[in-house]
């Protein structure tokens, strides 16, 4: 049978979905890369916040017309949408054939085979207690390039995050498979691992206490073939001086930080449970500057927690002026049901959430061109992703991460390979994008 995917929501879901695609395929279905091909679609959809249903609802309605036009035969999903709600999203939306949940994704071999033989599938169980979102992948990432997922679920236990309640609690990969993933991938020509988890520097904690991490980086950067090891979601509170030590020190770990914040003021970080304050971070980002070389950072914030006055506004744009992050998503926050911050008092209104998100990413916008402009002139290897047309490809930098940073547009009469690495000579800016020449 033609199996297409719907992959929604962060890249620790598209590895959920690329074990599923591997799962499939070795039990003799054929993956197609559109919908309408196929005869069957599985939309593995993102729970998080509402936006992201949304999203996901919206395309188990569009994969329901395909299959009301006769275009497919089956409509299954998967997924944080369907771990949250289950059995309602299966009763209210009858286009559904099946919905498999986050405990059960790798029997999706055989909820596929109920489903042809027309049993209306719901295979939704507790969120599993050890790490079982490993196996063969079909990788669907840029050549040159994959996600690695070193853990799952989350102990931090914000006040406004439903992820513990949906993925579940810690739980780490054993280092030995994660070795034996990262020489897999370097033999299949990724020479960029991206290291992903909810909060990857809680790594381990579930096995041993101290985070992990540093160990992880030790075994990653002996893997010949390996070239760029990208760290994301480290959360602050558990960047101590051996990770970050480890960190500065392993050559192939790339000098990119992604460390979502979330917020600064000392009001609203013990109310959203984070577990510092303020002169913390402020501490952390200096020490992690004098530390690591060339040091690119990225991170988050949200606008509007409740409680969230003009004063703590102010220190988080104070906050962002001093550090000078390279990169930054933010969010407004939307009160999820089940989190404590739902129900906390004073709410902030969501217009006023939406004009403080735009005041950040307005104030981030010229910081990050800034950023851009102080690299013109500047030689560094580029991850060719894609070719444009005749003398221009698309690639990026040790400063770019993959889907949430800008690209690097390579001029050249040279034909380039995707999936490797060519010196090129930064030219201009376009954007939150470079423009270089080899």
């Amino acid at each position: 049978m033609n199996i297409g995917f719907i992959s929604l929501g962060c890249s620790k879901n598209l590895v959920d979905t690329e074990i599923m695609m591997a799962i499939l395929n070795k039990s003799g279905h054929r993956i197609v890369n559109s919908p309408e091909r196929a005869d069957l679609v599985i939309v593995n959809t993102c729970g998080f916040i509402d936006e992201a249903k949304e999203e996901a609802i919206d395309a188990i309605i569009e994969a329901g017309q395909l299959k009301e036009r006769g275009i497919i035969q089956y409509l299954m999903a998967s997924g944080c949408l369907i771990q949250r709600y289950g059995q309602e999203l299966l009763d209210e939306m009858p286009e559904l054939d099946g919905i498999v949940g986050i405990s059960r994704f790798k029997d999706i071999a055989a909820a596929v085979e109920a489903v042809e033989e027309g049993e209306k599938v719901a295979w939704v169980n507790d969120p599993p207690k050890s790490f079982i979102e490993a196996g063969p992948r079909l990788l669907t990432t840029p050549a040159g390039m994959a996600y690695m997922k070193i853990a799952e679920g989350c102990n931090n236990l914000c006040a406004y995050c439903t992820i513990p309640s949906i993925r579940g609690r810690l739980r780490s990969n054993p280092l030995s498979e994660i070795e034996k993933e990262g020489i897999i991938l370097a033999r299949q020509g990724v020479k960029e691992l991206v290291l992903i988890a909810q909060d990857t520097a809680a790594y381990g904690m579930d096995i041993d206490g101290p985070s992990s991490l540093p160990r992880v980086l030790e075994v990653l950067g002996g893997i010949e073939g390996l070239e760029w090891v990208r760290v994301m979601y480290l959360h602050p509170r558990h960047l101590q001086a051996e990770l970050i030590e480890s960190l500065a020190a392993n050559p192939k770990v790339i000098p990119y930080l992604d460390i979502p914040i979330q917020h600064v003021s000392d009001k609203i970080l013990a109310a959203m449970n984070r577990g510092h304050d303020m002169d913390y971070l402020y501490k952390l980002f200096t020490k992690l500057k004098q530390e690591i070389n060339d040091l690119v950072l990225r991170t988050t914030v949200m606008s509007g927690f409740p409680g969230e006055e003009e004063r703590d506004f102010e220190l988080l744009s104070e906050f962002l002026d001093e550090v000078q992050f390279d990169w930054l998503g933010a969010f407004v926050f939307t009160p999820e049901a089940g989190t404590r911050a739902a129900t906390m008092d004073k709410q902030v209104p969501i217009e006023l959430a939406r004009e403080r998100r735009d005041q950040i990413m307005q104030q981030q916008k010229a910081i990050s061109r800034a950023k851009n402009i102080m690299r013109i002139g500047r030689q560094e290897n580029i991850l060719v992703s894609s070719r444009l047309k005749n003398n221009l490809y698309l690639g990026r930098g040790y400063y770019q991460a993959p889907e949430v940073d800008g690209l690097t547009i390579i001029k050249t009469s040279a034909s380039l390979k995707k999936g490797e690495m060519y010196p090129v000579q930064l030219k201009a800016v376009r954007n939150y994008d470079l423009i270089g020449e080899m």
